[in-house]
This record gives structure tokens, C-alpha cells and sequence, in this order.
């Protein structure tokens, strides 16, 4: 009989997992749950695909809500996106995403525009976004060359009052067909956030367990890559319908209701000492 997989490291995603939508509001026995993992000392990464909120408010908001996520154990799509934007020298940005998040992109090294020229168009979740606003970034895209960067591309997100609100995929799949090449793609399933959160908390994957309310677009990327899987029903599904869309090897190791549901990993076991 095989024994049961054992994992020393966790990363979670935010929405649907440790809170409800963006309204911050627990999930019932998250808040328990999290505090168990942090008085243990487990090797932990929350991984977001967030892309209305800063990293720092977003974890300033987590906290108010209860939960002792500290920033540097926070991966986001808007915040990798910016370092990797900087990183391949692209600092000229037409952003079409939350308005108030322009100023973060300011204050990171960046210089927004609304029209013209750009060395990237950047998508995010913004449920004011127009096709007036598509067309501002038609002319960057086909006849200025710029680059396509979603910083993820689903389709659908809770608000703060749970309603589903379209995503960035829903408009980057258009801008896509207008440009005539496809996206650069920031955050979940692409693999670089998985990676990123990896490198944080110092881990290998076959040792971590990655834990979301999204199976198609989190766990199946975390599992390809060698990680456990753990599929929560408190977020954006309320039932294992989803899974139908997975073949099976896809599909999730754990299905739970919630977090108060799924055992943390037991303490790492102490290391004897080898001296004489």
C-alpha cells in the first residue's frame, strides 16, 4: 500500500481560499487554519493573481481581516509583472487596468500613458474597462509593435460584492486577434509565479502543496510541475463540476470544502545531531 504523500510547504492562493472574494471576508476556519500553519513554521507562499490591489495593500488588507501574511510571502501577478517588465527594459506602459493603480506604476520606475507610443499594452482586471479604451491601444499594438502583456488571462473574478465580473482574458483574447500574435502571460497557469513562490520559500516541488478554488487555471500547472494538489470548494466553484473539463490525470490529489478541512503538514521531524 502506498503511504500517504507528505508535504513540508504550502502555497495558497488568496481569493476563494483564504478569503471570499475582494471583499476580504474570511472564509469560515481560514483564519484558524492560517494561524495553525504560522505558529508551526510552515514553509509558506500566498500566490494571487490580484491585479486590483497593490502587493503591499493587499496584504495590509489580509491582515485587517485577520491573517499574518507577511509581504515578502506574497506573490502577485501585478507584482512580478512589474519586475519582469523592468527587467526586459519595458518602462513606457499603456496600462489597461484600475485606474488608482497608476500611480504604483509611477512610484515603481514606470511612465503611463493613455495613447501613442508604448513599449507594452498591460492588461488587468478592471470592471470600468471600455472597447473605447481596447481602441486607445489598437495603434501601439498593430502599428507601433508594442508588446502584448496580460498579467493573467481569466476570464472571470468575485468582486467585492461576489458577483463575477469579467477578466482580463476576456478582453486580451480580442486584442489578440487585432494585433496578430499572442499575449505574454504574467501569472497563473503560466509557470514563472509558480516559480517565483518556490524560490521564496526555498522549497522543491514534489515537497509543496498547492492549494486553490480553481482547478483548471492553478492546480493544473502546480501539478504538471511536480507538486501536490488540493482543490477547495469555497471559492469560485461550489462543486466538482470543473473537473469535468480536466482529463483525469489533471485533476486534483485533495478535494475539500474548505481549508478547516485539509490537515496541515506536521512539523518538519528535528535533524539528529551527527557530531561525536
Amino acid at each position: 500500500m502506498t503511504a500517504p504523500r507528505r508535504y513540508t510547504s504550502l502555497l495558497l492562493d488568496v481569493e476563494g481560499v483564504l478569503v471570499r472574494d475582494k471583499s476580504c471576508e474570511p472564509v469560515p476556519g481560514a483564519l484558524a487554519w492560517f494561524e495553525g500553519i504560522v505558529a508551526r513554521g510552515t514553509p509558506h507562499c500566498l500566490v494571487s493573481n490580484n491585479t486590483t490591489h497593490a502587493p503591499a495593500a493587499l496584504a495590509a488588507a489580509l491582515r485587517a481581516a485577520g491573517f499574518a501574511v507577511e509581504e515578502l510571502r506574497l506573490v502577485t501577478a501585478l507584482g512580478l509583472g512589474a519586475r519582469l517588465l523592468a527587467s526586459w527594459g519595458k518602462r513606457r506602459l499603456l496600462w489597461l487596468g484600475a485606474a488608482d493603480l497608476e500611480g504604483w506604476w509611477r512610484d515603481a520606475g514606470f511612465e503611463i500613458v493613455r495613447e501613442g507610443p508604448c513599449d507594452a499594452v498591460v492588461l488587468g482586471a478592471d470592471p470600468a474597462l471600455t472597447t473605447g479604451d481596447l481602441d486607445a491601444a489598437l495603434p501601439a499594438l498593430v502599428d507601433g509593435g508594442a508588446e502584448l502583456v496580460a498579467l493573467h488571462r481569466g476570464l472571470f473574478y468575485l468582486d467585492a460584492a461576489g458577483r463575477r465580473r469579467f477578466g482580463p482574458g476576456f478582453y486580451v483574447a480580442a486584442l489578440e486577434q487585432a494585433a496578430a500574435h499572442p499575449a505574454v502571460v504574467i501569472g497563473k497557469p503560466q509557470d514563472r509565479i509558480y516559480r517565483r513562490a518556490l524560490e521564496i520559500i526555498g522549497g522543491a516541488p514534489r515537497d509543496a502543496l498547492f492549494i486553490s478554488d480553481d482547478p483548471v487555471a492553478d492546480l493544473v500547472t502546480a501539478k504538471r510541475l511536480g507538486m501536490g494538489t488540493a482543490f477547495v470548494l469555497s471559492g469560485k466553484h461550489a462543486d466538482c463540476g470543473a473537473l469535468g473539463r480536466l482529463d483525469q490525470e489533471d485533476w486534483p490529489d485533495l478535494i475539500v470544502d474548505s481549508l478547516a478541512d485539509l490537515e496541515p503538514p506536521a512539523p518538519a521531524a528535528p535533524q539528529e545531531d551527527a557530531r561525536p
